[in-house]
């Protein structure tokens, strides 16, 4: 496969042209990526304090956490509780630098300020505003991985 780039300062919107002989499954998968990759670039999400709606940017959440089945956003503000499971909101963001660290709890890659690898079989994240997350033991290898540890 090959992949060009082309500037032109005068184009208003991105062009994708896709060259092939014939019209392929695997043209078929490109394009549906391409499609996906535009659709799935959320940058807000709606959380409540008691029956106030409030619009958060993505960019703001330090964590997203599961608790007495229901789903919080945490951010500098406080907790907001969201209508959404914490898989649908996994998915929604996963173009995002957020990271699953348990089965109840995904944090913003880009607020964490330390891990904390001291404690033995067990791994610590602080993130902005000095909250701690513990790493659940199944997700340690992928959270190594991902962040280069």
């Amino acid at each position: 496969m090959q992949v060009d780039v082309k500037i032109k300062p005068c184009v208003e919107e991105v062009e994708v042209l896709i060259t092939a002989e014939k019209r392929t499954q695997f043209v078929n998968d490109l394009v549906e990526v391409i499609w996906d990759f535009d659709k799935h670039s959320v940058t807000t999400l709606t959380g409540y304090i008691d029956n106030r709606a409030y619009i958060i940017k993505v960019t703001d959440i330090l964590r997203i956490f599961s608790l007495n089945q229901k789903v919080y956003i945490q951010t500098a503000n406080g907790e907001f509780l969201i209508k959404n499971r914490l898989y649908e909101i996994e998915d929604v963001l996963r173009k995002q630098k957020f990271l699953r660290v348990s089965n109840s709890e995904i944090v913003n890659i880009k607020k964490i300020t330390d891990i904390d690898l001291s404690i033995i079989g067990r791994v610590c994240i602080r993130l902005s505003g000095d909250i701690c997350v513990y790493v659940s033991r199944r997700y340690i290898p992928k959270i190594k991985k991902s962040l280069g540890i």
